[in-house]
């Protein structure tokens, strides 16, 4: 079984789905996850971005990225749902303008350090 990543995002969000469901699946595989998985990616604003900081981390700033973890182990239908990872879109964009960098650059790191989280988890 290939690994599934699910999306969700507000309306005129400005991001290809395309381009994120690509930069997952590379994020996944360059972690070790190459089958089996399910992700979920949502993208959110400053504000739902902060309120979910201060909620579930006790941070009161608006973070990039935050990691859900949900399971290291297989469901009865062989996938592994490992988690949810949360991204502020309006920090995606202004952090490309900051570093004069590109979309893609930007948020395969942010997938990876999303990842990364995820697989830390206990």
């Amino acid at each position: 079984m290939e690994n599934i990543v699910l999306i969700k995002h507000p309306k005129n969000w400005g991001v290809d789905e395309t381009l994120v469901q690509k930069l997952a699946i590379k994020a996944l595989r360059d972690k070790g996850f190459n089958e089996n998985i399910e992700l979920s990616i949502l993208f959110v604003g400053r504000n739902m971005a902060k309120k979910l900081n201060i909620e579930y981390r006790d941070k009161n700033y608006i973070p990039q990225v935050l990691g859900f973890p949900m399971s290291k182990e297989a469901d009865e239908d062989g996938k592994i749902r490992l988690g949810d990872i949360v991204i502020c879109t309006q920090k995606l964009k202004y952090e490309v303008k900051y570093q004069n960098s590109n979309l893609e650059k930007i948020l395969y790191q942010w997938l990876l350090h999303g990842v990364e989280n995820l697989e830390k988890q206990p």
